[in-house]
């Protein structure tokens, strides 16, 4: 069963009574701990399966523990300390931290994470040590907050004297929750540019972006900007894994994607400094859809993410269409598509055209047209390399002649692709 969990590190300093303001929850009542201004507006929801857990070094056990305790008073939900956490003191001590905290999440946690009192690197830890355990336990990180007493104005040694009243001292309690985020689209980024794969990315659904948009100008707009460019982006991947080259050269996706980064760089959407990046690293990964024909940029693509079996198909298409488009003939018709392979056939084993067989002995002139032509003349050997790779992916290797090492797909694949280039411009 999913819980709702809260963790927190009890500090060793002084604590001075003062309200906490939450811009999404409103304000606190007076409290010595920012520990009870969370569980009162964050924990309402939290019920008997749900817990609290209170990690304490022996110094802050023995100074707060019983006065915060009884200040938490009885809830509906488990509170629960964690005692004898080590200092950090060395390396070792660090890890053994890191393993308590590990532990102590279930699968499917939802976290609030308190980082106010955390000792030494604890709240950087335990920042790295959620996005450890949303990859391996599939946690989900509800809030990450910090209650930021310095925020009064006033310091903690002068806060009696300047602001003796404790109800008028309003400190803001910050939601961090948009650096776990961040840190979620960094890393799915990083998996799209250098994988292609959509799978990261578009698997982070509205609720990750929320976080990092909600003080935004115009965050509903981006919101679902965002949901329709990873729909595009998920398309734009399954075309080109699965061969749909109509698809592909349609262009309607990638199209749409274009369109959807563009609306997020419009004056009235205004996304946060970090998401920028992102969204120009998805935008130049797309630019080679304008470097390159639909069908060159798909190939480029499968070189680009060792997609070999899907590139030397789309090559070798590619060049059909290619062919079919530089003789007026229509690239999505199959007999004429069928009739450049055979032109190419014929160029290249040297078929005389008394042995000519349907559909070229019917449309002579195409042929002779399409094997008379510098392009068709300099590349009928690779066009039948090709063919012959793809052969032998699609038989497992078992033909006579298969290669023996499969990584040498790679390599003549991008050499036909790049000699395509070269001579593309031929008549």
């Amino acid at each position: 069963m999913k819980r709702k969990v809260f963790i927190s590190f009890l500090g060793t300093g002084k604590y001075k009574k003062c309200k906490y303001s939450s811009s999404e929850k409103g304000e606190s009542k007076v409290v010595e701990f920012v520990q009870e201004a969370i569980m009162d507006l964050y924990c309402k929801d939290f019920g008997a399966e749900d817990i609290a857990y209170f990690f304490l070094t022996k110094e802050a056990e023995r100074k707060h523990w019983k006065n915060l305790k009884q200040a938490i008073g009885e809830k509906l939900y488990q509170v629960v300390p964690i005692k004898n956490v080590s200092e950090g003191d060395s390396e070792k001590e660090i890890w053994k931290i890191f393993d308590l905290l590990y532990t102590t999440l279930n699968k499917e946690d939802e976290v609030i994470l308190d980082v106010t009192h955390g000792f030494r690197s604890l709240p950087m830890l335990s920042i790295v040590l959620l996005y450890y355990a949303k990859s391996l336990k599939n946690i989900k990180v509800d809030y990450i907050l910090y209650g930021a007493f310095e925020g009064i104005g006033v310091p903690a040694y002068q806060i009696d004297e300047k602001i003796p009243d404790p109800e008028k001292r309003v400190a803001p309690l910050f939601d961090l929750t948009a650096f776990s985020a961040i840190q979620s689209w960094t890393f799915a980024a990083e998996s799209f540019i250098k994988t292609g794969n959509t799978n990261t990315i578009t698997s982070l659904s509205l609720e990750n972006i929320k976080p990092i948009l909600k003080e935004s100008k115009g965050a509903d707009i981006a919101s679902n900007n965002i949901r329709n460019l990873m729909k595009a982006l998920e398309e734009i991947e399954i075309a080109i894994n699965n061969n749909r080259g109509k698809v592909i050269n349609d262009g309607n996706w990638i199209q749409y994607a274009k369109e959807y980064l563009h609306n997020l760089r419009k004056r009235e959407v205004q996304i946060i400094t970090p998401l920028e990046p992102i969204l120009e690293q998805i935008e130049n990964k797309l630019n080679v859809f304008d470097e390159y024909t639909h069908w060159e940029a798909a190939v480029k693509w499968c070189i680009d993410h060792g997609l070999i079996q899907q590139g030397i198909t789309q090559l070798q298409e590619g060049i059909i269409s290619f062919i079919c488009e530089k003789h007026h003939l229509d690239s999505r018709s199959l007999s004429d598509r069928e009739l450049v392979a055979q032109a190419l056939s014929i160029l290249e084993r040297d078929i005389k055209e008394k042995d000519w067989k349907s559909p070229a002995i019917d449309f002579k002139d195409k042929v002779k047209e399409i094997i008379s032509s510098k392009f068709a003349i300099k590349h009928k050997s690779n066009y039948s390399r090709l063919t012959i790779y793809r052969n032998d992916i699609n038989h497992g290797g078992y033909k006579e002649g298969s290669l023996k090492n499969g990584k040498e797909f790679t390599a003549k694949l991008s050499y036909i692709f790049n000699e395509f280039q070269k001579i593309k411009n031929l008549k």
